[in-house]
C-alpha cells in the first residue's frame, strides 16, 4: 500500500468514528412542494443517523416529514456530523473549531434485515416507530466526505475512500461473531475492557455489536453507557476479527508488546 493510501486509509477511519459517535445530525435536501419556499431552496433539519458496518449512513425518517418528500424528489442531501454534539438540557454553545464533517450522497430505501438490526442497535427507542406505516429505513450511498477540524484543516476524501468495501463477509456473519464472543470469550472481553477504557471489568461486559472499525459493549451496570472499544486496524470479515481481538486479548494480559 502506498504511503498516500495508507493516510487516506487512517483519515478514513477516524473519520467514521466521528459519524459513529456523534448523537445527531443535520441534513440538507432540496426543497419539493414546501408550504413557505419555493422548490429548490435547501432546507436543513435535525435527524438522528447511525453507520452500518462499512461506515456508511443509514437514516429512519417518516413519510410524514418534509425532507423525505424532498428526497423522493431529489435524493441528494448532505449529513453535518459535529463533535460538539451537546446532550440534552445542557446550555453549552458549540466551539467554532470544533471538528465537523460533511457527508455528500443520495439517500437510498433500504429495507435489508441488516440494516433495520444496525440502525436499531444503535438507536434502540426507535423501536417503538420503526415499524409504523410511514417510516422507512434508507441508507446514504456516499459521493464524498469533507472535514474541516478547525482553522486550515481539512481533508477532502471520494466516497470509496470513506466507505469500507468488502466488508459483507463481516455483515453477514456479524451476529455468530456477537454469540461465539459473548458465549466462549466473556473473560476476553472483561480484560479488553479493563486494558483499553476506564471501566470496571467486573460489570458484566457483552458484546452488542462489531464493525469494521471497532465494537459496542453493554454492561449490568444501570449507570453505565453503552461502551465504544476501537479497533487499530480495519478489519472485513469474521476472520480479521478473530484476529483482533486475540491481539487485543494478549495486549491485555501482557503477553505481546
Amino acid at each position: 500500500m502506498s504511503s498516500l493510501a495508507q493516510q487516506n486509509g487512517n483519515a478514513a477511519a477516524e473519520l467514521r468514528r466521528m459519524t459513529r459517535r456523534s448523537l445527531h445530525a443535520v441534513m440538507a435536501t432540496t426543497a419539493c412542494d414546501h408550504k413557505q419556499v419555493g422548490d429548490g431552496w435547501p432546507v436543513t433539519s435535525i435527524v438522528v443517523p447511525a453507520a452500518h458496518i462499512d461506515g456508511s449512513p443509514i437514516l429512519l425518517i417518516s413519510d410524514l416529514a418534509d425532507h423525505t418528500r424532498h428526497l423522493r424528489r431529489d435524493p441528494r442531501l448532505s449529513l453535518l456530523f459535529t463533535d460538539g454534539n451537546i446532550d440534552a438540557g445542557q446550555s453549552e454553545r458549540i466551539d467554532t473549531d470544533n471538528a465537523r464533517l460533511t457527508i455528500f450522497g443520495r439517500a437510498v430505501a433500504d429495507h435489508a434485515p441488516e440494516t433495520r438490526q444496525r440502525y436499531l442497535q444503535t438507536h434502540p427507542d426507535a423501536a417503538q416507530y420503526a415499524d409504523f406505516a410511514d417510516f422507512d429505513f434508507y441508507h446514504v450511498a456516499v459521493e464524498a466526505v469533507y472535514w474541516v477540524g478547525g482553522f486550515g484543516k481539512q481533508r477532502r476524501l471520494t466516497g470509496n475512500q470513506f466507505v469500507i468495501d468488502g466488508c459483507q463477509p463481516l455483515i453477514d456473519g456479524h451476529d455468530e461473531v456477537i454469540f461465539h464472543m459473548n458465549s466462549d470469550h466473556a473473560d476476553a472481553i472483561a480484560d479488553i475492557v479493563e486494558y483499553f477504557t476506564d471501566q470496571d471489568k467486573n460489570d458484566g461486559w457483552k458484546m452488542v455489536a462489531i464493525d469494521c472499525d471497532g465494537m459496542d459493549l453493554e454492561c449490568n451496570s444501570a449507570d453505565s453507557r453503552p461502551l465504544r472499544v476501537n479497533f487499530t486496524e480495519t478489519i472485513r470479515n469474521p476472520g480479521e476479527a478473530r484476529d483482533i481481538l486475540v491481539e487485543m486479548c494478549k495486549k491485555s494480559r501482557g503477553q505481546v508488546s
